[in-house]
């Protein structure tokens, strides 16, 4: 079976920081998936790559087993990812 989604090998660097390092991991339809982690781990980061705002440094993410290079929201939106925040109370 194919993963709805795929991180490969993704990597995030902004100058020296590392935001995150060799994430690897696969999504199936029809499967509900959590991403935990603690303040800073990398999360928000990890989601936005997939939605476009942040370009990965290493590695590739996959959608139904194609590769995608979102430069934009916009292009993510047009595949299909969306980032949505629910506004603070």
């Amino acid at each position: 079976m194919i993963p709805s989604i795929e991180f490969r090998g993704v990597s995030k660097f902004f100058g020296n920081i590392i935001a995150l390092k060799d994430i690897s991991f696969k999504v199936f339809k029809g499967e509900i998936t959590a991403l935990l982690g603690d303040n800073g781990a990398g999360k928000s980061t990890l989601i936005k790559l997939l939605s476009g705002v942040h370009i990965p440094s290493e590695g590739e993410i996959l959608l139904s087993g194609e590769p995608v290079n979102f430069k934009s929201p916009r292009q993510a939106v047009s595949a299909g990812c969306l980032l949505y925040t629910s506004p603070s109370p």
